[in-house]
This record gives structure tokens, sequence and C-alpha cells, in this order.
């Protein structure tokens, strides 16, 4: 049997306890803490870098003398807990944007300062100058600048990114009258990374507002066929009037193929989930309960898309001489196109081109009906273990898995991830069971256990189960340990 999506939501609190909301509160919280402390032991690094700067740029005497002896240790320790904690003190580790640009310069300037400050008392308190005052007035005005520029810096590339479409995501949004000032807000705020797909209401007012630019449903259909056939992240419910079941049915219907579902909190409303633990997230001000059927680890996961775009930069650049000799190779054997291109589907339903070197016949598509009644695995997808199509040097690419280096160029891309259930083509989606849909919740892999468990003799089924366990048991070690496997199949020459 195949792993049966939880119940999401079995028991309904009305009146919920202080000390589940108090968790929700922590939960919440601790990612924005870890964010937080992060960003400001980057600004400390910063500082001591422009404390090092300055010293060697003014030339200093009292600096000269102190980086020929222990004491420049001595004082790169004070500045760095003296900056960390003084910083932290004024809030100037936050990652979310929830003050003005000149409230954040007014927190610059006060965490400059008192630092500056207290830097100018230590020195006077152990007898010795780091500079003089006007060089330590010098490195107080620059490390301020530096600072604020680092912030912002931070905050445009943010912004940039979102608004071109990189780390946003589809939402779905169940709306009524009193919803409107927050789409527009999500609308007109396109450095949140929201992009709406479309609005379920039966109000006329939102209907008339919204129906030329987005989809505009009606609660009266259902939810289901929505999620499953469209690239939808997350589903949105701000409706005023809580209504139990609806939401239970909707929480329900996202968690079994991975959707996010997020709902707005309202005192005496709360929903306590059997099978899983909810998250405190925040649209701007708005606080949102948060269930997600999918790794949700914000570090991991963006720690994750770092390696996955260095990684796969060192792999087409370092492959370079062998990706010119199997074109070379390709182009020899039969002159056709060196590169496959296929359509796919990823994230969430998002369609997307997949590259590889080709390996059979240039009307490889065009015999595959031919070929039908020969298909040697169960479900919906197409495998022939002696597939007459593929060329002969198709036959040694795929045995070494050389044919997947040009995915690494989807990597880079964003398509793909190194590590991850492999892209399926729409054609074999589109006759998933339901259940089956949830692997397409993460981002598609070049390699995952499928590939280094025995690929073709694993039954249809048992591939997918393997996808929905990677899924439910993600970690970025697992990942790590997947890569190595998977090098040792392409040494080993296990492929098909």
């Amino acid at each position: 049997m195949h792993k049966q999506a939880p119940n999401r939501a079995d028991d309904f609190l009305l009146n919920p306890t202080p000390f589940l909301l108090k968790n929700l509160l922590v939960m919440y919280k601790e990612r924005e803490i870890v964010l937080a402390k992060l960003s400001i032991a980057i600004q400390v690094i910063l500082t001591v870098l422009c404390f090092l700067a300055i010293g060697f740029i003014t030339d200093s005497e009292e600096f000269k003398y102190l980086s020929s002896s222990r004491e420049l240790k001595n004082a790169i320790v004070v500045i760095t807990l003296l900056w960390y904690i003084i910083l932290d003190i004024y809030g100037m580790g936050s990652v979310a944007r929830t003050m003005g640009t000149s409230n954040i310069v007014k927190g610059y300037i006060k965490a400059v300062t008192t630092s500056v400050c207290f830097l100018f008392a230590v020195n006077i308190i152990l007898r010795y100058q780091v500079f003089e005052l006007t060089n330590l007035l010098y490195f107080g005005v620059v490390d301020l600048v530096l600072l604020i520029l680092y912030n912002n810096s931070v905050f445009m590339l943010m912004r940039y990114l979102r608004r071109k479409g990189f780390n946003s995501k589809q939402i779905l949004i169940i709306a009524d009258k009193e919803c409107i000032p927050n789409i527009d807000e999500i609308i007109n705020t396109k450095d949140w990374g929201f992009q709406i797909w479309g609005i379920m209401s039966d109000c006329e007012e939102i209907k008339q507002k919204y129906v030329l630019d987005y989809n505009v449903i009606s609660m009266r259909s259902n939810i289901k066929p929505l999620i499953d056939s469209n690239p939808i992240d997350d589903v949105i419910y701000c409706r005023s009037g809580v209504n139990q079941k609806e939401i239970k049915n909707y929480l329900d219907d996202c968690s079994e193929i991975g959707v996010g579902f997020h709902y707005q909190t309202k005192i005496g409303a709360f929903i306590k989930e059997k099978n899983g633990s909810p998250s405190m997230s925040r649209i701007n001000t708005l606080p949102f309960i948060s269930y997600k059927n999918a790794p949700d680890n914000y570090l991991e996961l963006k720690f994750k898309s770092l390696f996955d775009f260095f990684f796969s930069l060192c792999v087409i650049v370092l492959t370079f001489p062998v990706q010119l000799a199997i074109a070379i190779a390709i182009k020899i054997d039969d002159g056709g196109p060196v590169f496959f291109k296929q359509e796919r589907v990823g994230l969430n339903g998002r369609r997307f081109h997949c590259f590889k070197f080709r390996t059979m016949v240039v009307n490889a598509e065009e015999l595959k009906a031919q070929l039908a009644g020969q298909n040697e695995q169960e479900g919906p997808v197409f495998k022939i273990k002696a597939d007459p199509r593929i060329t002969r040097i198709g036959r040694f690419l795929r045995k070494t898995s050389l044919d997947e280096i040009p995915q690494f160029l989807n990597v880079i891309r964003g398509d793909m991830s190194v590590v991850g259930p492999r892209p399926p083509l729409p054609s074999e989606v589109e006759k998933y069971e339901r259940w089956q849909i949830r692997r397409l919740s993460m981002k598609p892999g070049i390699t995952c256990t499928w590939q280094v468990s025995g690929r073709n003799n694993i039954p249809f089924t048992q591939w997918m189960k393997l996808d929905l366990e990677y899924i439910d048991n993600w970690s970025f070690k697992n990942d790590i340990s997947l890569i190595f496997k998977t090098v040792k199949v392409v040494v080993v020459g296990d492929g098909s």
C-alpha cells in the first residue's frame, strides 16, 4: 500500500489554549531569530574589516603598535562582542522590511554611535587608543555608511529577484470583501515574492475589480482540480467568516498533494493538527497559521539552493572537455542534433524544458507509438530495456549517465535541483493518482533515491513511494549522501 497523506485537520478548537498559541509564536520566531543572528554576524564581520581597513589607510601610529602585538586580537574581540550586542539590542538584524528607510537609518545611527562611545570608554579603561579620537570618529562614520549600504543592498537584491519572479510563490486567495485591501497590497508590493494565480470568491466587488487581470473563481468550485493541474504553491484563506468544515476540507485537499495552506488567525478560531505541526507566518503585518506538507527548513533550503548553483557551475566548467568530446561523437554517429530538449513538469506543476545529450534517433518520439506494446514499466512511464531507438553513442552515455550533464544548466536556471524527484512528462502527470502528485511539491532533481536504487528494476508505485519518502525525510545531509551514491553508480556504469 502506498503511503496515505495524513489527515491534516481532524480536530477544531474554538478556544485555543495559551500553551498551543505560545508554541506557534515560538516556532515562528525561531526562524526569524536565526536569520537575524546571521545578518548581525555578517554586519560584525564587515565592521571588523572596516576597522582593519581604516587602520591601514590612516597609517595610525597606535594601529601600527597594535598590529605588531597581541593587542590587535584583543581589539578585534572587543569590537566583535560590542557591535554584536549593540546591533542585536537595536534590532538591526531584522530580515523582514517592517520599517521605513528613515527608521532603518536612525536605528543604525543609534547603534553605531552607542558602539563607538562604548569603544572609546573601553580604550580609556584599558589605557591604550585603538585610534586617535579623530580616526575613531572616522571609523564610526565609515562603518555607519557601510552597514546602511549592506542593509539596503540585501533588500534591493531580494526585491529585484522577486520582481523578476525568482524566489516567488504562486498563490490562490480565498477571499471576501474585507480582503480587498490585503489583495491590493499583495499586488502592489511585489517585494514580498507573491504572485496571485487566482482569487476564489463570490463577492461581486472582487469579481468586477480583478476579473480582467486574474482568475476569479466561484466559491462553489472544487479546489482539487485547481491545485492539481495548475502551478499553485500556496492557498491563502482570509475570509472574515470562519467556516470550520470549509477550512478542514481545503486543508486536507492541499496537504494531500503538498500545497501549503495558510489561514488568517482570529481569536476563537484555531485548528489543532493531529498528524503534524502548524507554524506561524506573516504576510506583512497579518499573522497566519501555516500548514506545510513539504520541506520548510528555511536556512537548509537556502543553503541547498546555493549549493545547487555553485556545484552545477563547477560541474559545467570542469566537464567542458568531456562535453565537447560527447558533442563531436554524437555528430559523427548520425549527424543529428547534439542536445535533446523535452518539456517536463517541475515544482508544483511548473513546465520547463529539460536538456540532455541526445541518445536516441532523431525521430524517436514518432517511433514511440509503434513501440507502446513493448513497454516494460508499469504505470504511466514508458521504458524498454533494449530500446531500438537508442543510438550507439547513446547506449554508452546512458550507461555512464553522461547524457544528463546538460541538466546542470537546468539547475543553474532554477528549474531543477541537483537532488530531487525526477521531472516527469506532462503526459505522465495526467495519469497520476492524486497521492502521487505530492512528489511535485519539491523541485525536481538530476538524481534521487530511485536513481541509486536500481532504476528500471523498481516498479512505478515503489518509485513514487521512494520519492515521497525522500520528501518526508529531506535534509541537506541526505542530499550529500545521495550525490556520493550517484557518483558510485556513474563510476560503476550502472545507468540504463
